[in-house]
This record gives C-alpha cells, sequence and structure tokens, in this order.
C-alpha cells in the first residue's frame, strides 16, 4: 500500500511523462455459476433452434418469390410417394380445413415449371391437392431449370423431415428413383442419401410386395418396415401360400399386427393359418375355418371329410 505523498508524486511524475500513468487491470466481472448454466443452456437451444431454422431455409434457398398458381397448372410429380389413402380420412379433411380457414396454404409448395406452361411439384402435394379440393389458387415457390435427380434428392431430403409420410411412401418413392433410371439400384440411393445398407433394404422390401399382400392390409401405411424382411423371406420359401392367406383376411377389418402374423403363418391370439397342400385352416377365437380346393381332391375324399366332420359333430352335440 502506497502512501497518500507517494501516489502525489507519481501522479506528479506522470504529468511529465505519460508514459509513468499507473496501469489498471480490468477485473471480469464475477457472475454466479447457475447463471452462466443457464446461460449456458438457453444459448445451446438457440444454437439449435438456428441450425433447424437455416435446414428447413436451405430447401427454399435460390427460389423465385412466392407466387400463387392456379392448382389445375400444377402437376404431381411423377416421383411422388403419396398414396391415395395420404388424401382421404378424417386428418386429410381437418388438413383442409386448416387451409380453409386461412384461405391459402401458409407453407408454400415448390415446383419447377415446365416447358409447355404447367408447373411440377417438387414437394408439398397434399397442400397442393387441398387447395385443388377447395378450388383456392396454391402458394408456390417456383424453380426454373430444375434436373430430375436434383428434384428427386430435394424431395427425398424434405420428406425425411415429414412426421405424416409413411415407410411404405418412403419406398414407393426411392423405389421409383431407380425404376425412372436416376440411380442404379438401391445401394446408390443408399450412398446419395446417406441411408445404412440395413434401412434401405427394409425399404426394398416393402417397395417389392406383391399388390395382394399390401390390399391385405386396411393401408399400406400400416405396413411397419420391420416386418418387410420377414415378409419376402417367406414369400420366396411359399409365394402361393402367402397370396392364398392374403386373400382370406382382405377386408376383414383385422389389425395391421393380425394380418402380419396370418401372412407369416405365426400364431396369434385373434388369428392363427395352417397350409396344407390343398388348402388352409384358419382360426380366430370364435371361428375355425377350412378352405379346400376341390380340384386336388379325389370325389372319395371330399366325401369322407364330409363323413369325418359329420362325426365329430355328432361326438361333440349335447347328450
Amino acid at each position: 500500500m502506497t502512501s497518500k505523498k507517494e501516489e502525489a508524486l507519481r501522479l506528479a511524475a506522470a504529468a511529465l511523462d505519460p508514459e509513468m500513468l499507473p496501469r489498471f487491470e480490468r477485473r471480469a466481472p464475477r457472475v454466479a455459476m447457475n447463471a452462466v448454466t443457464d446461460f449456458t443452456g438457453e444459448l445451446g437451444k438457440v444454437e439449435k433452434d438456428l441450425a433447424d431454422t437455416q435446414q428447413k431455409l436451405a430447401l427454399y434457398e435460390g427460389s423465385l418469390p412466392t407466387r400463387k398458381l392456379r392448382p389445375e397448372l400444377v402437376k404431381p410429380s411423377r416421383f411422388a410417394n403419396r398414396t391415395e389413402s395420404s388424401f382421404a380420412g378424417a386428418s386429410f379433411e381437418a388438413f383442409k380445413q386448416e387451409i380453409a380457414s386461412a384461405g391459402v396454404n401458409v407453407q408454400p409448395i415448390k415446383v419447377r415449371s415446365l416447358s409447355d406452361g404447367t408447373f411440377e411439384i417438387v414437394f408439398g402435394h397434399r397442400r397442393h391437392r387441398a387447395c385443388l379440393d377447395l378450388g383456392l389458387e396454391v402458394l408456390a415457390l417456383i424453380q426454373e431449370g430444375m434436373s430430375d435427380k436434383a428434384l428427386f434428392e430435394e424431395m427425398s431430403r424434405e420428406n425425411e423431415q415429414r412426421k405424416d409420410l409413411s415407410a411404405y411412401e418412403l419406398a414407393l418413392h426411392y423405389k421409383r428413383g431407380i425404376d425412372l433410371k436416376l440411380y442404379k439400384n438401391w445401394s446408390e440411393i443408399a450412398a446419395v442419401l446417406g441411408k445404412t445398407k440395413g434401412l434401405v433394404s427394409r425399404y426394398s422390401a416393402l417397395a417389392e410386395l406383391p399388390k395382394a399382400v399390401v390390399d391385405a392390409f386396411g393401408s399400406p401405411n400400416d405396413i411397419q418396415p420391420k416386418w418387410a424382411e420377414r415378409l419376402r423371406k417367406v414369400i420366396e420359401a411359399d409365394a402361393g401360400a402367402v397370396l392364398q392367406a392374403a386373400s382370406s383376411v382382405k377386408g376383414k377389418g383385422m389389425s395391421a399386427r393380425s394380418v402380419f402374423n396370418a401372412l407369416v403363418n405365426e400364431r396369434a391370439d385373434e388369428f392363427t393359418r395352417v397350409n396344407y397342400s390343398a388348402g388352409v385352416w384358419t382360426e380366430s377365437a370364435q371361428r375355425v375355418s377350412i378352405e379346400i380346393d376341390k380340384t386336388l381332391l379325389p370325389a372319395e375324399a371330399l366325401e369322407a371329410l364330409r363323413d369325418f366332420v359329420s362325426s365329430l359333430l355328432k361326438t361333440s352335440s349335447p347328450g
């Protein structure tokens, strides 16, 4: 600690030589640790929100300002992956009501311009269909000179952010990329879109399911990706039995899990199936039915079967 006299001498010397001015170091303010922690947490949230926003804005980068288009001039993409069930039902009607209340699709769709003056959807098929049904102009971002591959990959990126898109619809989307010669095979799809081989294998199995198997479910969107590989294996082992099972359960209002169990011949509480060379045994909690191909059994065998079933009913009837 300097005395007042020493301090006065120092200040007097400083008047003659500024270099002798005392130097002061700024101390960092003391902040409570909990305040620092709270600030760090809030900063992390802000950074995450900013990253999410930047990712979404990247979809619109380089696009022209939004315009309202007559929905009749806008065509679904040939890479479209929506099944017709996505444009029906209570959820779609509620979605249409939201757009009707606003008078426009608040979130614009994206399209590319075509040489004939029409437009092809890059993403936003449900929004477009809703506007078409309601007779409203559709708000759209218009991309000029967009290649098929660029359209496909941008549609894929946008699809991954949507929670209402089913695994089956994604599988059809990727398959169209191969069918239309944008990509050689599923491995190339995986490499370009950054998917694992296991996930792409499931999508491949889903997309290649026979129509009869898909139609056995109440909606194709009910088919779970984890079922795809098992379904593919049983179809390869005995396609005829699987198709026969699909026909027997179609339209019966069974749960998706019960349909799957029937197709793979897996016992379930609600339903089970046993395959025979001449027919199929189906069993639920209340009923048993046997479907037999008459062409595979001689007349005497059918007669013997009838007699056997009759004898069982007689012995089991109350005395």
